[in-house]
């Protein structure tokens, strides 16, 4: 690779407490509830439920234009026998994660919890009878892993009035205000008693087919306070992910006077910037949510690294999904990718784990799709309510990227340099140490400053394959 350098004009950088390399954030902080996912930064999102069965994604239902009936009846076969609560979550433990999102109600309209608002839930309408929610929040207790629940809050395919596409008018067709009424407030209700650290709203709707109007969307909040005022929310109740990125100043203030907590961007889409202090991105470990048995387009490790990298450089946090069987296992290669990735963050976790953006954008080449593969991305986008008006960032390849926190800038090199590598924007800034964080003996690195720029010369070959993490310590000048 040629002598890598990055010329960062000093006029746009701002002063801060910290380092001038690591500036203080002007994002608009709104409430302080979602502080922790600034020092999580990594969760697992489940999708899991019936469609699970038919191991084609979570949209099955929808795409295949089930009839209700047909599906329900098969709803009630659902029994996966092999479901651990405590494997899942140790799982998400290895992986280096800090926090699970799973599915309490799909489009579907199934719940995987027990439910006195509608029985077409997993404990009354199946033969497993076991209240999935209730057993992994206590596994997720006893691990102090944060559980959080994604709940479809107006679409639903089962109940009468529930939004969203219909293709069985016998059984779909209804009043909207009665399912909000008689299913989807009383069931949140019902999730709150599990204590969830967050609620992730998904495919907002109004009877008018529009978006969750603030009214509509202030019943939701108020059911969350009410149980717990600490609980944070998405902006997925109002919007949907792909309008996010587009939002004006009125309608962010909209989100704010309404009570949420976190921005929650388009599916597999990595922003350029934030205008929220707190937000957070989803994204696939292969190409779907829900299990789908001919999917096997695996991230590899380095690239799980590299994505969540990448969101942190841009002071975001990331849930990144399984889809599990319907037997209720998560899929051997997810299992294994996950593990190794865990194994790079229990050496390079300070680098993540509650660092923050830099004025560094970092360096890659975009990855290149043919023509037939990015269509089947946007055909799918746009099947999952995710692609309409935007299309997707396209994904790069980084050769490094930089975090920091206070008197810290993390170097994170995904492609070793063949010559020194020039950092520029130290104006301010005076380098007082330099090591490895995978170097046990954190032995300096040759590092030279002059003015603002700053020289480091480089062993001939890198300590990790996957990412290796160069440690600068900083101090003002």
């Amino acid at each position: 690779m040629k002598r890598l350098t990055m010329t960062v004009l000093s006029g746009l950088l701002t002063c801060s407490v910290f380092a001038q390399v690591i500036p203080e954030s002007t994002a608009d902080k709104s409430t302080g509830r979602a502080a922790w996912l600034d020092d999580a930064k990594y969760g697992m999102f489940i999708h899991w439920g019936v469609y699970s069965t038919l191991e084609k994604g979570e949209w099955v239902m929808c795409r295949s234009k089930i009839p209700v009936a047909e599906y329900k009846e098969m709803a009630s076969k659902f029994n996966p026998v092999k479901f651990n609560a405590d494997e899942w979550v140790a799982v998400a433990k290895n992986a280096g994660m800090k926090y699970i999102t799973i599915t309490s109600k799909h489009h579907d309209g199934f719940a995987m919890f027990d439910s006195d608002a509608s029985e077409y839930n997993i404990v009354d309408y199946t033969p497993f009878k076991r209240d999935v929610i209730r057993e992994l929040k206590a596994a997720c207790d006893k691990a102090g892993i944060k559980l959080g629940l994604y709940y479809s809050q107006t679409q639903d395919w089962e109940f009468p009035g529930g939004a969203g596409r219909k293709w069985d008018q016998a059984s779909q067709k209804g009043d909207f205000r009665n399912y909000i009424d008689s299913k989807a407030i009383p069931q949140l209700k019902e999730i709150m008693a599990y204590e969830p650290t967050h609620i992730w709203f998904d495919t907002p709707h109004s009877d008018a087919g529009l978006n969750t109007t603030p009214e509509l969307a202030g019943e939701f909040v108020a059911v969350i306070r009410k149980a717990d005022p600490d609980c944070i929310i998405n902006s997925r109740l109002m919007y949907h992910g792909n309008q996010v990125e587009g939002l004006k100043s009125a309608q962010l203030e909209e989100l704010k006077n309404v009570g949420i907590d976190f921005l929650s961007y388009r599916d597999r889409t990595i922003p350029p910037k934030s205008p929220w202090e707190y937000w957070e991105t989803c994204m696939t470990l292969n190409g779907a949510w829900g299990y789908n048995a001919k999917d096997n387009n695996w991230k590899s490790p380095k690239q799980v690294i590299m994505q969540l990298t990448e969101v942190v450089s841009k002071g975001g946090s990331f849930l990144l999904n399984v889809g599990p069987t319907a037997e209720g296992l998560i899929p051997d290669p997810a299992v294994k990718n996950l593990e190794q990735a865990g194994e790079w963050l229990k050496v390079n976790g300070e680098a993540i784990y509650g660092a923050r953006g830099t004025i560094f954008d970092g360096e890659g080449q975009f990855i290149t799709r043919t023509a037939a593969e990015q269509a089947a991305l946007d055909k799918e986008a746009l099947a999952t309510g995710a692609g309409r008006k935007k299309k997707g960032h396209k994904q790069k390849d980084y050769a490094w990227l930089a975090t920091g926190r206070e008197g810290k800038l993390y170097l994170h090199f995904f492609q070793w340099p063949t010559a020194p590598f020039v950092l520029h924007g130290f104006d301010k800034d005076k380098v007082t140490g330099s090591y490895f964080l995978a170097d046990a003996e954190k032995s300096p690195v040759n590092v030279e400053q002059e003015g603002g720029t700053v020289t480091i010369t480089l062993p001939d070959q890198p300590l990790d394959e996957l990412n290796t993490v160069l440690c600068l310590t900083l101090v003002e000048k």
